[in-house]
């Protein structure tokens, strides 16, 4: 769904911004949605919906339309929310303490005491030969 197309086309461009197999998936999400409801919490309700849902993805899959940009664009917040929350532990968690506990035992590795000190260079230059081997694994 690319917001330059929708862009300045009014509520009902934006509603009918889905493809016919982004409402087709969410018409068969909706489908789940109710046979997990009749399974798991015994509500044989939800079974007939289910099955008149299922007719209504399988003949005219368009209705689904509307729902399918709410769904596909919540899916799209969340996706970008969540990736961001759990690539923000795992910097706190993981990589935070290992450069706290580096710099607390004197580890330089990048040399930043030595950088703009004078003018010499901290690039370390590589003596002898270097080999294709070297090329495959450098570190």
């Amino acid at each position: 769904m690319e917001k330059a197309k929708t862009k300045g086309k009014g509520l009902r461009a934006w509603l009918l911004s889905s493809t016919q197999d982004q409402a087709r998936d969410t018409g068969m999400a909706m489908v789940l949605i109710c046979l997990i409801a009749t399974y798991w919490w015994q509500l044989p309700r939800f079974l007939p919906l289910a099955i008149i849902l299922l007719l209504l993805t399988m003949a005219v899959p368009q209705v689904f339309r509307p729902l399918a940009v709410l769904w596909f664009g919540l899916s799209h917040i969340m996706g970008n929310l969540v990736s961001k929350v759990v690539l923000s532990v795992i910097f706190f968690v993981l990589v935070t303490p290992i450069g706290l506990i580096r710099r607390w035992a004197g580890k330089d590795s990048l040399q930043l005491g030595k950088w703009k000190k004078d003018r010499g260079s901290v690039f370390v230059a590589r003596e002898g030969v270097i080999l294709p081997e070297d090329l495959n694994n450098p570190y």
